[in-house]
Formats: structure tokens, C-alpha cells, sequence
């Protein structure tokens, strides 16, 4: 059932397959911030570092390897490997970076990673 996206000004909804290989939606636009939590389509993680403006701030985590033994993603296809994220954006700055077990809001393997494209394009 189709519905009408929410109205709020300032804001703008998209909606977009990313699943299935189609085209990013928003090609040449820059961002002051990107956030990603829960998803890992590592076709996308170029993408994301291309569409940061100069100064913008890349916030990403989700689960990693180790995670399949506190339950799902248990597929490896969906989990991270270690450093995986420091890897796709080595040519961010990066402000923060973990990995490893947390306990809250229930037991996981993640990633974390904060970056600020710093160079200029």
C-alpha cells in the first residue's frame, strides 16, 4: 500500500531501492552528515564517501563478525570484518573508531565509526 510521505519542511523523503543494484538517488549531491545504523551493502560504502561535503561527518555502525553467536545477522555476507569500516573509509579523518562486544540495548559484535571528509574534491 502506497502512502503519502510525511510533510515537514526542510525535509525531503525518498524513496529508493538499494537492494537490488539501482541507481543511487541522489547523484553529485554532498551531505553535512550521514548516518548509518544496522545495514551493511558494501556497494554503497563508496558511494557514502563520495557524497560527503568537505567538513561532513560520517556516523556508521552496524554488526561484525562474532555477531552469529549472539543471533542474528549471522550471515557473513552481513557482517563487517574486523577493521572492514576503517578500510572502506581510509581516506576520511577518523574522530572515533570501536569494535567489538557491547552489551545495551542487547548483546552484538559492532563496528563504530566516526570520519570527517577533510580534503578538498
Amino acid at each position: 500500500m502506497d502512502r503519502e510521505p510525511q510533510q515537514i519542511p526542510g525535509a525531503r523523503f525518498i524513496q529508493a531501492d538499494l537492494e537490488d543494484g539501482g541507481p543511487w538517488p541522489l547523484p553529485g549531491e554532498r551531505f553535512e552528515g550521514i548516518v548509518v545504523t544496522n545495514y551493511l551493502n558494501r556497494p554503497l560504502m563508496k558511494i557514502l564517501n563520495e557524497s560527503l561535503a568537505e567538513g561532513g561527518v560520517l556516523i556508521y555502525e552496524t554488526f561484525m563478525l562474532g555477531n552469529e553467536r549472539f543471533g542474528k545477522p549471522s550471515n557473513p555476507a552481513f557482517l563487517l570484518r574486523p577493521g572492514e569500516l576503517l578500510e572502506a573509509f581510509k581516506d576520511l579523518a577518523v574522530k572515533g573508531f570501536e569494535e567489538g562486544v557491547v552489551d545495551d540495548p542487547k548483546p552484538a559484535m559492532i563496528q563504530r565509526l566516526c570520519a570527517v571528509q577533510a580534503g578538498k574534491r
